[in-house]
């Protein structure tokens, strides 16, 4: 069963065994510099980038960015508790039962069941109660009357904006309320959990960053309050959290201590100080405050997704960040295929957090993603494709300015359009400019002019085939152009649901690829047409404005 502990380790206790040794990586941001196109073609012998089970091993062809790696084959050994499936997405590993072990739910008002050897194993509350909470799990609450003690704050967090000539970060810091951050109060004494509660959204009169919890006890000056940026399904479950990244290897996947802020409640020799009202707590640039800002932006992707798609189930991740490291890959998506990723909070009692996928976030001052919000959300787009529609599994080097293989380009152009969508108020209040900073070199890109820093964007051959290489941005600019009603090179209005239910469509999710030998934009432009989410004159407008040949020849389920 699960217990809430203190902040040396977890609030969470999954026991999960496993190793990994290499993953399928969708990467990155644009990269800086033109370049020209390649195919590594069958390098890896007919292993498929999507992987395969062989065994209890995922074997896959990974794919590098950068020019001077070959493609490879990779193997990722799924845990002792776990087997390798074929998902809709590719090979990925899952639990041999029901569930993982330690893990918890409710199964009624008055039963709890613990997963024990990978089955649901019940325990009956009696006249307690079965509930579930954040960084508890599933457990059975006594019906106790209330203590009468509550404990209030705010918590607000800093972040850094490009400047108005985008040619860096500026560094006067912007100050905003933290929201969906998990709250705990514990007891450094005698190790209770006091209290917990989450940062207010901003409903029901509270401002965003209010928080507010009953205690079971009197707060002291042995009580420290602690905010942790990680995000729990309705059994009390991480659905994502932000880890502490370990090495620069993207494969590594591990850590050993998730991120939390910590704040002192009553000053030294006070003992029982009474404190009800703590005020507002402020996570500063200097206490690593990016850490809260790339929580913020996918707390909020992972919420507005759900809504677009209310009855799928995603795939959880785990986040990888530290303020010295820099990924090998730039930032990255490590999708199911690479057999998921690992917090093993406790070694002690081998407490262990399990993640379906996971996210590399670099954050030195020559790479400072955490302030990219492009960035942080274009991962989150391959994360939004891995878990809700079709992925190309295309990897290769791809450039802000050069054509790239079609189904990379869609799979690179879905994400950066999903991540300016979701930094955008709305079709019509929207940010069309993606921007980075990486290498110590400032970049942009205007999506909505096919332009970037370095001049204008390679536009796709009108006369040329269908599976023709095409730029990733293009891709983009067209997305954008479906969605928006200003801000694009022909805007059609249509807004967020029609574009992005045509993503779920069977034309898109059954394979039936057209031109080219794995999903593209094509295929998208097909669905549309499928579904009737967008007109035959919408279409020709969108493409006909940037020489993309719409053929208008969709095959339909």
């Amino acid at each position: 069963m699960r217990r809430a502990l203190g902040p040396m380790v977890s609030i969470l206790a999954i026991a999960v065994a496993g190793a990994t040794t290499g993953c399928l990586i969708i990467t990155d941001d644009n990269e800086t510099t033109d370049g020209g196109t390649t195919d590594p073609g069958d390098a890896c012998g007919g292993v498929p980038v999507s992987g395969e089970c062989v065994g209890n091993k995922i074997r896959s062809c990974f794919v590098s960015e950068e020019f001077d790696q070959d493609p490879r084959v990779v193997e990722v050994d799924c845990g002792a508790n776990e087997k390798c499936v074929m998902g809709v997405n590719g090979a990925q590993c899952e639990p041999t039962g029901d569930c993982y072990e330690g893990t918890s739910q409710c199964k009624n008002a008055n039963t709890l069941q613990i997963c024990e050897n990978g089955a649901w194993v019940d325990t009956d509350c009696g006249t307690d109660a079965c509930a579930s909470k954040p960084g508890t799990g599933a457990v059975c609450i006594s019906n106790e009357g209330s203590t009468g003690i509550t404990l209030k704050g705010h918590l607000d967090y800093q972040y850094l904006l490009p400047n108005k000539e985008l040619t860096d970060f500026d560094p006067a810091p912007v100050t905003e309320g933290a929201v969906d951050m998990f709250v705990t109060v514990y007891d450094n004494n005698t190790g209770e959990m006091l209290g917990m509660a989450l940062t207010s959204v901003g409903t029901d009169g509270k401002s965003p960053g209010d928080w507010e919890m009953e205690l079971s006890k009197a707060v002291s000056e042995d009580t420290y309050l602690f905010f942790w940026p990680m995000l729990f399904d309705d059994n009390g479950n991480p659905r994502m959290a932000i880890a502490k990244a370990e090495s620069s290897d993207a494969f590594h996947q591990k850590s050993t201590e998730y991120w939390y802020f910590g704040f002192e409640i009553c000053a030294k020799g006070s003992g029982e100080c009474g404190a009800t009202d703590l005020g507002t707590q402020l996570i500063r640039i200097e206490d690593h405050s990016g850490v809260v800002n790339i929580y913020q932006w996918l707390d909020y992707g992972i919420f507005r997704f759900e809504g677009l798609y209310p009855n799928v189930k995603p795939l959880s991740f785990g986040v990888f960040h530290a303020p010295t490291n820099d990924f090998d890959c730039g930032n990255c998506f490590i999708s199911p295929q690479g057999g998921g990723a690992y917090v093993t909070y406790d070694k002690e009692k081998d407490l262990t957090d399990h993640f379906d996928t996971s996210m590399c976030i670099s954050g030195t001052p020559s790479n400072p993603t955490m302030w990219a919000k492009s960035v942080i959300n274009h991962e989150f787009g391959h994360w939004a494709m891995a878990t809700y529609t079709k992925s190309p599994h295309e990897g290769g080097p791809h450039y802000v300015n050069a054509a790239s293989k079609p189904g990379l380009s869609y799979s690179e152009g879905y994400a950066t359009f999903t991540g300016q969508s979701q930094i955008s108020k709305g079709p019509s209040d929207n940010d069309p400019i993606y921007f980075t900073k990486k290498k110590g070199t400032t970049f942009w890109v205007d999506v909505s002019k096919n332009t970037y820093s370095g001049g204008a964007l390679q536009m796709p051959d009108p006369n040329g085939p269908i599976d023709q290489y095409v730029n990733e941005n293009v891709i983009t600019s067209m997305f954008w152009s479906f969605w928006a009603s200003a801000n694009a090179v022909k805007p059609q209005s249509l807004g967020e649901a029609p574009v992005f239910s045509t993503f779920r469509s069977q034309r898109l999710l059954g394979g039936q690829n057209r031109g080219y030998k794995t999903v593209d934009f094509i295929d998208y432009l097909d669905a549309m047409t499928c579904e009737n989410t967008a007109t035959t004159a919408q279409i020709d407008a969108v493409t006909s404005s940037v020489g993309y040949p719409w053929d208008n020849q969709p095959i339909c389920p």
